[in-house]
């Protein structure tokens, strides 16, 4: 596991924040509820996670990092310009505590250390936009599959989510989840029936086309109909044409009208501005699958194994590889072949223990 980029400061655990909370707790409670839930709910996140997850790192707001510089979360960076740099704990890949120095966001008031938490969360970082997806209430159907969703990947310490567990269990914070539907008008917003999004994590370098008919529907910020504030752009503005080259980065599915949304971006570049549309709105390869019954062996080389025909249209997320599911011979129960600018390619669903997967032909050295 790599050392993740938010790491616990001073990595204060449960059982010593529940001595020292004898005093602070009530304050701590009492101060950061009304923001916390009217965050939280924003955000569609959990106010019990993001609660703990506060009480955790700031050590009941005690930290130097949140009494100096509003920081509840140890996030590191610089917020506007402003920044403190302070002796951080992390744990490398094996799982080994060591410390290091490290420049810190400094936020003006509680509420924009919250907010900024929560549109991490929400937005993931620059290369996998659903990095914290788990964490995300359609995601997450209790809170404790939320927190057990940071552990390894907003900190490095791997009893993390069990500490923000336990702090939710002993102090209940999970009473600001359910209570919160009647506390703000802003709350009241995110708890009103909306419809029920997936969001899916996929690669950056599919691409496909705008359709031809792609000014029959809009082009927007989020999924439309999401709990966020949603903004519709004009084709005009965003330069778009028939048959303009796309690259995707997200999909979504939309239970209620069962519907597919694409997020793209109009440039290669993973930093271009990205869009939500309509499946109708974009042109992707059409793939054609038949049913297999047959066995694979791998070739020697490494490929990677996708959990969706890669470039098709449910877009695809790597598993793991062919080296890691070994050398044996593995079980083959559909083929696909897609087709792209006139090329041809085929492609195989193979399962090796509890793994599924899709590869290339050309990852299977004998097919039989």
């Amino acid at each position: 596991m790599a050392v993740a980029a938010i790491v616990t400061v001073g990595l204060i655990g449960a059982d010593t924040i529940h001595t020292k909370a004898s005093t602070t707790t009530d304050t701590f409670i009492a101060t950061m509820s009304t923001p916390v839930k009217t965050v939280a709910n924003a955000y569609k996140l959990y106010p019990s996670v993001m609660m703990a997850q506060a009480a955790l790192e700031s050590g009941w707001g005690t930290s130097t990092l949140s009494t100096s510089a509003n920081n509840y979360f140890g996030i590191k960076g610089s917020y506007n310009g402003q920044s403190v740099t302070m002796s951080t704990a992390e744990y490398d890949s094996s799982s080994q505590l060591y410390y290091t120095n490290a420049a810190f966001k400094k936020y003006p008031t509680i509420s924009a250390s919250l907010t900024d938490n929560a549109q991490l969360l929400r937005n993931g970082i620059s290369s996998d936009p659903t990095y914290y997806s788990g964490t995300w209430r359609e995601n997450a159907a209790t809170y404790e599959d939320a927190a057990n969703a940071l552990t390894g990947k907003y900190a490095t310490a791997p009893t993390y989510g069990t500490s923000l567990i336990n702090l939710i269990q002993t102090y209940g914070f999970n009473s600001l989840d359910s209570s919160s539907s009647s506390s703000s008008s802003s709350t009241t917003t995110t708890t009103k029936k909306k419809p029920t999004i997936t969001y899916y994590s996929t690669l950056n370098g599919e691409t496909g086309t705008l359709s031809s008919k792609y000014k029959s529907y809009a082009i927007y910020n989020h999924v439309k109909g999401s709990a966020y504030k949603t903004t519709k752009y004009k084709w005009t503005t965003v330069g778009g044409w028939s048959g303009r080259p796309v690259w995707f980065d997200g999909r979504a599915y939309k239970s209620d009208s069962k519907t597919t949304w694409y997020r793209i971006r109009f440039s290669k570049q993973t930093t271009a501005k990205r869009y939500w549309v309509y499946s109708k709105a974009v042109s992707l390869p059409k793939t054609t699958y038949t049913k297999e019954k047959k066995t694979a062996t791998f070739t020697a080389t490494s490929n990677p194994v996708y959990d969706h025909v890669y470039n098709s249209s449910y877009l695809a997320s790597q598993l793991t590889t062919t080296k890691a599911l070994g050398t044996g011979k593995m079980s083959v129960d559909c083929k696909g072949v897609i087709t792209q600018n006139g090329v041809a390619s085929t492609w195989y669903r193979v399962t090796s223990g509890k793994t599924t997967g899709w590869v290339k032909s050309t990852a299977i050295s004998k097919l039989s």
